[in-house]
């Protein structure tokens, strides 16, 4: 027998998956800017390092290691704004990961309550078969004795 099952809420679980869907893309690119601006404060601090090691080198000529040591402050603020980009980021991506969580909620709700409807729909369907096949069976028995 064919069903033709259609889900009252169909659209609803659409849009929710939408939402889930819009919600893991976003998640995946602020995953993504995290770590090109963790890659960013890796190659800051290499730089202050090496600034570091040029200032030991050059410690006797003062005018030098004035320059040095004013780089060095610039890329020591640098390393802080960078680590509080990287923070923002990661309270960013854990608001997004609860917004995550609740369209995975949402539509996991939504997709029991379309199994659920699914199965009573079967159970329907079932039952309407057995009454046709009773019905079938009354009327092959009241055609096989009404003859005779």
């Amino acid at each position: 027998m064919a069903t033709n099952f259609n889900f009252r809420f169909e659209k609803i679980l659409d849009w929710y998956t939408k939402k889930e869907d819009e919600a893991q893309k976003k998640l995946a690119e602020l995953k993504a800017e995290y770590l090109r601006e963790e890659n960013i404060l890796r190659e800051i601090e290499r730089e202050k390092e090496f600034g570091e090691r040029v200032f030991l080198e050059n410690i006797s000529n003062i005018s030098f290691s004035l320059v040095v040591r004013d780089y060095l402050e610039k890329k020591k603020e640098e390393v802080n704004v960078q680590k509080d980009k990287l923070k923002l980021l990661d309270e960013k991506i854990k608001r997004q990961r609860d917004i995550l969580l609740y369209w995975e909620t949402k539509k996991r709700s939504m997709e029991k309550l379309k199994e659920r409807d699914f199965l009573i729909y079967q159970l329907k369907l079932k039952r309407l078969e057995n009454i046709i096949l009773d019905e079938n069976g009354i009327i092959r028995y009241l055609r096989r004795y009404e003859n005779t």
